[in-house]
């Protein structure tokens, strides 16, 4: 993604650092875009973890993030990277 991103408050309340964030959505290897406006992409936070960051348009035309959670949600993961998260 090209430009500056806006960080809202909603993207921080779980306290990701703001780097991270940015560096899920310039690196990112999945992007899927929602019916509510959103565009979630799924990327490595700093440390190489996946994690979902979501994307929207304001009315004035910036983009800014809105959504942050890690780890990347299963439904945004590809197949192959999909683990259960049950421990023995």
């Amino acid at each position: 993604m090209v430009g500056a991103l806006l960080i809202l408050e909603s993207a921080r309340k779980r306290g990701y650092a703001d780097p991270d964030l940015l560096h899920a959505v310039a690196l990112a290897v999945r992007t899927y875009k929602q019916d509510d406006g959103m565009t979630m992409f799924v990327g490595p936070d700093s440390a190489g973890r996946l994690m979902e960051v979501g994307v929207v348009s304001l009315r004035d035309g910036t983009r800014a993030i809105a959504h942050a959670m890690r780890p990347a949600r299963k439904k945004f993961l590809p197949a192959n990277q999909r683990r259960s998260r049950a421990r023995p």
